[in-house]
């Protein structure tokens, strides 16, 4: 099976920032698919059976979504490299940052540069995110609010750096915490810096801004470009492995051979038809099968996805 560490996202997208962060802390080599900013993404979504959450990691015929288990399974696959969940408060942590601090920062995008943003993108990511009121003129009414939020949290990030810690655990090495916190704040200065200065003042702070220039001075690792069709080539002329390393398996009321879907319970909720594999604590294992790509297992985290069997 090919080894080669394949990454599908795009230049913009907040949580493929992560993962590119991810693979500079660990120093890896990767290829980059880039795909498109919305809807259609033919050969991804074959491959993920119409998963469309972006970042997504390919290994072979293995397709690993969310970062929360892209992370654990570059530790997983890379454990020469420096692991980034060592520290058992790392990925909680993480949680905490991405559920608060992610929809107020959209929000407040759209607030105030929603002029600026293309129909096709309200429309898809309308359709991505149904619960959220994509209204420019709703979103400029709550800029105070929003801004007050993301202040409050970006002043515990501050609080947590005031004792002069280079990384956010207080560990001698960074973890996925601080790449977490930093595609947070890049999302911030990447899209809305410019507009932001008077109202989210806390991202002014020194102790913020060292830690932070800190952070990216990592880079993104070593990466190559590769086509859509090539990496789905790969896919095609691979076969996916068995997850023998779930030690602890949970299968949830299901069995391996059941017809079984995996659902998003907050953003993107679409659903991944497939035949249940295994499953643990923290991952959950599809296999979709076809004779267009062959076989495929579609990995997904076990927190944030709601899998239910069919009958």
């Amino acid at each position: 099976m090919s080894q080669k560490l394949i990454l599908h996202h795009f230049p913009q997208s907040t949580f493929a920032e992560k993962i590119r962060k991810v693979m500079g802390l660990k120093n890896l080599n990767w290829r980059s698919v880039l795909v498109n900013r919305i809807l259609p993404r033919p050969h991804l979504q074959q491959l993920t059976g119409g998963y469309r959450r972006i970042p997504v990691l390919q290994v072979g015929a293995d397709m690993y979504c969310d970062t929360y288990l892209i992370v654990r399974t570059l530790d997983r696959l890379q454990p020469k490299s420096p692991t980034l969940l060592s520290n058992s408060l790392a990925q909680p942590m993480c949680w905490w940052l991405d559920k608060t601090m992610f929809v107020p920062i959209l929000k407040l995008r759209i607030g105030l540069v929603g002029d600026s943003l293309s129909k096709e993108w309200y429309e898809d990511r309308q359709k991505f995110a149904p619960d959220i009121n994509f209204s420019k003129e709703s979103n400029k009414k709550d800029i105070p609010l929003n801004a007050q939020q993301i202040n409050a949290h970006l002043a515990w990030l501050i609080n947590i750096l005031n004792d002069g810690r280079q990384f956010l655990l207080g560990d001698p090495t960074p973890s996925v915490f601080d790449a977490t916190a930093y595609h947070i704040i890049w999302f911030i200065k990447s899209t809305i810096g410019n507009e932001t200065k008077e109202i989210l003042p806390k991202m002014n702070n020194s102790k913020l801004i060292e830690w932070f220039n800190r952070i990216a001075a990592f880079g993104h690792g070593t990466s190559e470009e590769m086509s859509s069709e090539e990496a789905f080539k790969i896919a095609k002329h691979a076969e996916p492995l068995e997850p023998t390393y779930l030690e602890k398996k949970s299968n949830f009321g299901c069995y391996p051979g059941q017809r079984v879907q995996v659902t998003p319970d907050d953003m993107g909720k679409i659903s991944v038809e497939g035949t249940f594999v295994a499953a643990d604590d923290y991952e959950i294992v599809v296999r979709l099968s076809n004779e267009k790509m062959g076989n495929i297992n579609v990995h997904f985290p076990r927190v944030g996805f709601d899998l239910i069997p069919l009958k």
